[in-house]
């Protein structure tokens, strides 16, 4: 009647499941009259099972074999981990603020700070045999820990497993990126509320990238010079990586009115500039020992053309961003003629990561902040061709629908069988038409987006769009007694026609039920911030003295 067994599909075994190992789990017994069950279906609640309609079903199906004709019971409960609001109820004054700060405060929450009292348990799980060294997956840090101040970094997040008791365990790993994104989220905390800590923590956190972890590299003579690897073990350059941190820092800066990372950013900027091509696009990943050894100049000189917005789009804002406060030429001249490929390209021959969708999210805040330095017509068209195209997909609740492009085009598509389920990165849903939101590649990275496009046009299909995935964000948060380390998170996957935590879990590294520092619980929290503080990016940075370097 039942059986576990691993299928790809987002809520139906697309390809069956007689191709795979599948372990009874609920089955009548040859005699007719003996029910069996192989695992602990009573401890739905505890466990999280889910969907819930469909455990509720199993459990009228078997409630009704046991008793015929006997009244059924309503079958209701409290999930432990649930959306803090439902679709329909009216979201309370204040609601958002409280999102913010309850999202902030997960970090504390989930141990999330390393503190120094704990660092050797830190270096234990990541050299432990039964972990990976590289992005090592672990029991989380018990909550009687002491939680740090950002001086040790942050933990990369939740991992998407959920335990028998309910727990989850965390990523052990501390990746530059998440850390630099997540400074702007706490310094604008502390611009809210006057909580000194955040403010201790966002500086603590960009000292981190920048200074103490190592990972920027510093050395002049070096073509990996003003670089920042990827994490500890990694030294992978991303220009994805990199602008995540570079947009923390030049926001946190100028919350915190200082200028003590100003040098670095300028560094920052210019490393990934100067190993991007002629026509203003970088590879998706350097290595650092191939730049080293070639050095940077054929990166600069390289014609290499690659239209996949996840990779490319972001890190042309912060050229945008140093034009604007230098007014040297070539930044717009190689940014603008990538840009203007790219929408050329659009949407035949782009290449997408997880879905088409967060492609287009991802070049919302690049052609927002090309409009605020060259202001044409064509530029604000670009930007509404995207908007529209997204808006097209934006449920009433205010969600973002997944959607898939050509799957030849896709990297981490879909598994186009049993057999590819859980062996690499993936989308959260299997076809189009999923009624799936991604807060790990989409909606996060797109609520910026229109918030900055709004700030720079003021056209009211951004403000609506705006609104609407806002109040969206602050009813889905995570509410949960039972396991606090999970309150005020954001999970990757929320369908929102079910209206609970639900997808293909078919990631390898980051599925339905993760929840990633810095990409989803640094972005929400911080543009919700904005929008209370009726600041904007731009703007908020507009007084930047980084050209003095």
């Amino acid at each position: 009647l039942v059986v576990a067994a691993q299928v790809a599909g987002f809520d139906r075994a697309v390809f069956g499941w007689e191709d795979v190992a599948a372990a009874p789990l609920l089955f009548l017994h040859a005699r007719g009259d003996i029910l069996v069950c192989t695992t602990k279906l009573s401890q739905f609640v505890t466990a999280r099972y889910a969907p819930q309609a469909s455990v509720r079903g199993l459990w009228l199906w078997i409630l009704a074999w046991l008793a015929p004709g006997a009244s059924q019971p309503a079958m209701t409960w409290e999930a432990e981990v649930r959306p803090t609001f439902t679709a329909a109820e009216a979201l309370p004054v204040g609601a958002a603020q409280e999102a913010i700060i309850r999202g902030v405060e997960w970090h504390t929450r989930a141990r999330m700070l390393p503190h120094a009292s704990w660092a050797e348990m830190y270096d234990g799980q990541r050299q432990d045999g039964t972990v990976s060294p590289h992005n090592p997956v672990a029991p989380r840090p018990s909550a009687d820990l002491p939680s740090g101040d950002g001086e040790f970094g942050i933990l990369e997040g939740v991992c998407s497993r959920i335990a028998y008791d309910g727990e989850q365990p965390v990523r052990w790993w501390r990746r530059s990126d998440s850390n630099g994104e997540s400074a702007l989220a706490f310094a604008l905390r502390s611009r809210l509320d006057g909580d000194e800590r955040s403010a201790r923590i966002a500086t603590h956190l960009l000292d981190w990238v920048y200074v103490t972890s190592g990972l920027f590299q510093t050395d002049p003579e070096r073509a990996d010079f003003g670089l920042v690897h990827w994490a500890a073990d990694s030294t992978s350059l991303y220009g994805d990586n990199d602008i995540k941190i570079i947009l923390g820092c030049m926001g946190a800066a100028a919350l915190l009115q200082t200028d003590r990372w100003d040098e670095a950013l300028v560094r920052n900027i210019l490393a990934n500039f100067r190993t991007t091509g002629v026509y203003g696009y970088r590879g998706n990943a350097l290595q650092a020992e191939d730049l080293v050894a070639r050095g940077w100049r054929p990166f600069w000189e390289g014609r290499n053309v690659i239209y996949a917005p996840h990779y490319q789009a972001w890190i042309w804002a912060s050229y945008l961003w140093l034009y604007d406060k230098t007014r040297d030429p070539i930044l717009l001249e190689r940014t603008r003629r990538a840009i203007t490929m790219m929408m050329q390209a659009y949407p035949d021959r782009w290449r997408w990561t997880n879905g088409i969708q967060q492609e287009r999210g991802r070049m919302l805040l690049t052609l927002a902040w090309l409009v605020r330095v060259d202001d044409r017509p064509e530029h604000r068209a670009w930007l509404r061709t995207i908007a529209e195209d997204m808006a097209r997909g934006q449920d009433v609740c205010g969600a973002i629908r997944e959607e898939l492009g050509d799957l030849d085009k896709g990297g981490f598509r879909p598994p186009l069988s049993n057999a590819e389920y859980g062996s690499n990165e993936a989308s959260l849903i299997q076809e189009n038409g999923d009624p799936v939101a991604d807060l790990l590649y989409t909606c996060n990275f797109t609520f910026l987006g229109l918030h900055e496009a709004y700030a720079a046009t003021g056209e009211e299909l951004y403000r609506t769009m705006a609104d609407r995935l806002a109040e969206f964000l602050v009813r889905i948060q995570v509410r949960s007694e039972t396991h606090p380390e999970l309150d005020g998170g954001w999970f990757r996957a929320f369908d929102f026609k079910q209206w609970e935590y639900w997808g293909s879990n078919a990631d390898a590294g980051w599925g339905a039920w993760s929840i990633e520092v810095g990409w989803t619980q640094g972005w929400i929290p911080t543009v919700l911030a904005l929008r209370e503080l009726r600041l904007n990016l731009w703007e908020l940075t507009a007084g930047s003295r980084v050209a003095s370097h």
